[in-house]
């Protein structure tokens, strides 16, 4: 074997080397990513997991047939029971007027 290709088989090796430990440092700055992600599967099959104080099998209660009228909301906050530090509604007031539809949405703001 000649001293050139000893070198070419040497540089090979390195770069070889030099690539893996590369991509090994790459691939350990996912390692957060993947702890969120993990904690958030958690937390979203606690939700859905968790047992509903509304049975939907159950018949009893008041079945209304036929309801006319408008439906008005005045100075409404709220806050989900399971997320009480966030705020959805604050002082809402809102009149649906009887054969109309409305969507209620909100949006996220990141304040951090």
């Amino acid at each position: 074997m000649k001293s050139s290709d000893n070198l070419a088989t040497y540089m090979q090796v390195f770069l070889a080397l030099a690539m893996a430990a590369i991509g090994v440092s790459q691939s350990s700055t996912l390692t957060s990513d993947s702890s969120k992600a993990k904690s958030a599967a958690s937390s979203i099959f606690a939700i859905v997991d968790r047992k509903s104080r509304i049975d939907p099998s159950e018949d009893a209660g008041v079945t209304v047939e036929t309801l006319r009228g408008n439906i008005e909301f005045q100075h409404v906050s709220f806050k989900y029971p399971t997320r009480p530090d966030v705020q959805i509604f604050r002082d809402l007031c809102l009149t649906i007027h009887a054969g109309k539809a409305c969507d209620l949405l909100t949006f996220k703001s990141r304040t951090s």
